[in-house]
């Protein structure tokens, strides 16, 4: 049952009951710390028992008391950061400024600027985080943005990947720093599609100049799969949860050094996976080559059908000619169909035009063999890689490709 908190906010600033706790983040480059994100902590002024903070912000029924909330976490975080930031000046912090104030109305462009100079703290080692999705003026929000770089602070998106946030503030704003949400990377390890879609932020992070950052890191897997992707910074509870400020300056960073060691390890337990399958796989293609050599175009089909009956994990066969034209129809394991989403995936038929796919493509610029990345079937709607050869070594061969389930 819900209780009607006893105190104000205004008790709470006015009493000081205002801390921040630091989280590290981490770079594997650096082999140690990039900085921290501060995270705010409050306490009752009359009982001395800990806030949670979704129960503080919550206290903020009008723009004017979240704002005035907003601006005393900002300055706690700064007077705890000092100190540190004065032992080591390579150190970032970032701070969380939430965007539902950010309008032409109650938002000072200067304060912070001023925050920042009486802490005696270098603007360019302040991230401003941004929640985007609570954003309500584009204009301001693009107006603080800018005259915040004005001031040399470094922007951070923050949550993007999650379901209400808007990829067209990317271009927009032009962040420094883009925060993949915890919603992508929790059990991304285990996950194809969070996967594909961290892959891709991360490309669309470093192609527009951002440095991607992964938060809510928890587990060795989701560290190991994300720095495969590319990541070089990280936030979680694997590497640190928030600490107060006199243990920030010497975290613990046992857990870095085992990742950096296991990473090594992981990567050649994968190429090694990789090289299993391909050899499997060419294996697999090989045999269904030798099987139809003998064969005419008339009765294709019928062998394709008989050698994925034999072979459980095939996907789907179908054979193209040397231009690229799919010249069987396209064989599908019936087991591996799936019939409510058929409308969406169809398997191609014959006469379909291949020529500027991937497996294809590379066949013809002399390649014997050919295994694509993981992807999401059109014939099947399942995970599969595709598998091409020619069907033997003349110029004019066709080509043979096999969906096989990953």
């Amino acid at each position: 049952m819900n209780t009607i908190p006893d105190f104000s906010i205004n008790e709470i600033i006015e009493n000081d009951c205002l801390t921040t706790v630091l989280q590290p983040l981490i770079s594997m480059n650096r082999k140690g710390l990039l900085g921290f994100e501060a995270l705010t902590r409050a306490i009752n002024p009359r009982t001395g028992e800990n806030i949670p903070p979704f129960t503080l912000f919550s206290l903020c029924t009008d723009i004017e008391t979240l704002t005035e909330l907003d601006r005393a976490c900002r300055r706690k975080a700064f007077e705890t950061f000092a100190p540190i930031s004065k032992t080591d000046r390579t150190l970032l912090l970032s701070v969380n400024i939430d965007a539902a104030i950010i309008n032409e109305e109650t938002f000072n462009y200067g304060l912070t600027g001023k925050m920042v100079e009486e802490c005696s703290i270098p603007a360019g080692n302040i991230i401003l985080e941004i929640i985007e999705s609570k954003a309500g003026c584009d204009a301001a929000l693009t107006s603080f943005v800018d005259k915040s770089r004005e001031h040399g602070f470094l922007i951070a998106l923050d949550d993007v990947g999650t379901g209400h946030s808007n990829l067209d503030r990317i271009p927009a704003l032009k962040p420094d720093i883009i925060k993949i949400d915890r919603s992508l990377i929790t059990n991304i390890n285990k996950k194809f599609h969070n996967m594909e879609v961290t892959r891709s932020l991360i490309n669309l992070a470093e192609r527009t100049g951002s440095l991607p950052l992964a938060e809510g890191i928890e587990t060795v897997e989701e560290a190991l799969t994300l720095m495969s992707l590319g990541i070089d910074v990280f936030q979680g509870f694997f590497f640190s949860r928030p600490i107060p400020a006199a243990m920030a300056i010497n975290p613990d960073m046992t857990p870095l050094k085992f990742l950096a060691s296991r990473f090594k390890t992981h990567v050649l337990e994968k190429l090694n996976r990789q090289k299993i399958m391909e050899n499997s796989y060419k294996k697999m293609a090989g045999k269904l080559r030798e099987t139809l050599m003998g064969t005419t175009p008339e009765v294709a089909d019928a062998a394709l059908s008989a050698f994925i009956t034999e072979n459980s994990n095939i996907e789907c066969a179908y054979i193209l000619d040397t231009n690229g034209i799919q010249v069987s129809e396209t064989i599908c394991n019936p087991y591996k169909l799936k019939e409510n989403r058929r409308l969406i995936y169809q398997p191609a038929p014959a006469g379909a035009d291949h020529s500027l796919k991937e497996y294809y493509l590379t066949i013809k610029t002399g390649n014997l063999w050919h295994t694509t990345e993981p992807y999401i079937s059109l014939a099947s709607g399942n995970n599969c890689v595709t598998v091409s050869t020619k069907m033997h070594n003349t110029p004019k061969s066709p080509i043979l490709c096999i969906d096989i389930s990953t």
